[in-house]
C-alpha cells in the first residue's frame, strides 16, 4: 500500500477519499524538519500552507511521485526540484474562488463603510461619531484589478452588477476580445490603473515578475483618497512602503488577508494602523471550501499514485514528456 504524509490534518472529507487505499501519515507539526524526516519513506504529500518544501526535502525522498496542495497556490513548492525528480506538483483550482471573491467585497466594503473605525468609537460610547461622515459609497467609484483571472472576474462582476462601480483592469496575459460585452476596461498601462483606482485589489499568482509588485512607487501614484486590498499573496506587497504610505496618508487605508512573512510577526507594523482590515489568510477558507479543498488534494494524490492526471498540475505536462523520451 502506498504511503501518503499529510503536513497538516485536512478535513475529513479529504480522510474519506484516502482511507482503505492509501497508508496515512500524518506529521506532528508543519516544520521543515519534522515533514522532511516523514517525507523519506513517503509516495505522496498533501500540503497546505505552513510548510516549505525545499529542493533537500524532495531530493531525499527517494519515493517521492506527488506533492497535492489544498488549494490553488503551489508557491510553497520548490517545483523546479520537483520537476527535476518527476515529482507532480498538483492543486486545486475553482472551489475557492468565489469565497475569495466575496472577502475581497467584504474588504471593500468595511474600508469604505469604516466599519472597524465606527464599531470601535460605537463601543466605547461615542455615539457622535455618527456625525464625522468618514463612511464613503461605492456607486461609481472605480475598482482596480490587477489581474483578471477567474477570482479577479468575480470581484469584477460583483463591483459592477452588485454595487454599480466601474472596473478597470490589468492583465498582460488576456486579451482584449475576452471582456467585449462586459464593462470591464482592460487598461494596457498597470500604472493608469494604480492611479486612477479608488480600490485597488490585486488578484495575481506569486512569480519572480509579480514579487514585489506594489512598491513605493506605485503607493505614490495611488489616489489619497484610495485603498489597496490584497487577498493574493503577501508577497505583492512590499510591507514597509505600505506602512510608510499610510502613514503619511498617501493613501486612505488597507485591507489585507495576506502578509510578506506568514504567519506575520505579533509586532508588524501594519497592526498598529486604524486604516487597515488585516485577517488570517482565510478568505478561501469557508467551511464548504475547506472540505472541497481537502477532497480535491486527496483526489489528485490518488490520480497521481494511479498514473492518472490530476485536476491541475504545475508540471504534469512536463514531467509525462520527460518520461516518455
Amino acid at each position: 500500500m502506498k504511503k501518503v504524509l499529510l503536513s497538516e490534518p485536512i478535513d475529513n472529507a479529504g480522510m474519506m477519499i484516502l482511507e482503505d487505499r492509501v497508508e496515512v501519515v500524518i506529521s506532528p507539526d508543519p516544520s521543515e524538519q519534522s515533514v522532511g524526516q516523514l517525507l523519506q519513506d513517503a509516495d505522496g504529500l498533501i500540503l497546505r500552507t505552513a510548510t516549505q518544501v525545499t529542493r533537500k526535502m524532495i531530493e531525499d525522498a527517494a519515493h517521492l511521485k506527488v506533492i497535492s496542495r489544498t488549494g490553488g497556490g503551489l508557491n510553497n513548492v520548490d517545483i523546479e526540484a520537483a520537476t527535476d525528480c518527476n515529482v507532480v506538483v498538483c492543486g486545486v483550482k475553482g472551489p475557492q474562488d468565489r469565497f475569495v471573491a466575496e472577502h475581497t467585497i467584504a474588504f471593500m466594503g468595511a474600508l469604505a463603510k469604516q466599519f472597524f473605525y465606527l464599531d470601535n468609537e460605537t463601543r466605547r460610547g461615542s455615539f457622535k461619531s455618527r456625525f464625522e461622515y468618514r463612511p464613503v459609497g461605492l456607486a461609481g467609484k472605480r475598482v482596480g484589478l490587477i489581474g483578471l483571472g477567474r477570482i479577479g472576474r468575480i470581484v469584477a462582476e460583483i463591483s459592477i452588477k452588485g454595487f454599480g462601480m466601474e472596473v478597470w483592469a490589468y492583465d498582460p496575459y488576456i486579451e482584449p476580445k475576452a471582456v467585449e460585452g462586459t464593462d470591464i476596461v482592460l487598461c494596457e498601462d498597470m500604472e493608469e490603473v494604480i492611479r486612477t483606482a479608488d480600490f485597488l485589489s490585486l488578484h495575481v499568482p506569486f512569480t519572480k515578475e509579480t514579487q514585489g509588485l506594489m512598491g513605493p512607487k506605485q503607493f505614490d501614484l495611488m489616489k489619497p483618497t484610495a485603498f489597496i486590498i490584497n487577498t493574493s499573496r503577501g508577497e505583492m506587497i512590499q510591507e514597509a512602503a505600505l506602512v510608510e504610505a499610510l502613514k503619511n496618508e498617501r493613501i486612505a487605508g488597507a485591507g489585507l488577508d495576506v502578509f510578506e512573512k506568514e504567519p506575520p510577526d505579533a509586532q508588524n507594523l501594519l497592526f498598529g494602523l486604524s486604516s487597515v482590515i488585516v485577517s488570517p489568510h482565510t478568505a478561501a477558507l469557508t467551511r464548504d471550501t475547506v472540505a472541497k479543498l481537502a477532497d480535491g488534494a486527496a483526489q489528485n494524490a490518488i490520480n497521481v499514485l494511479g498514473g492518472n492526471e490530476p485536476s491541475y498540475s504545475a508540471n504534469w505536462e512536463e514531467i509525462q514528456a520527460k518520461v516518455a523520451q
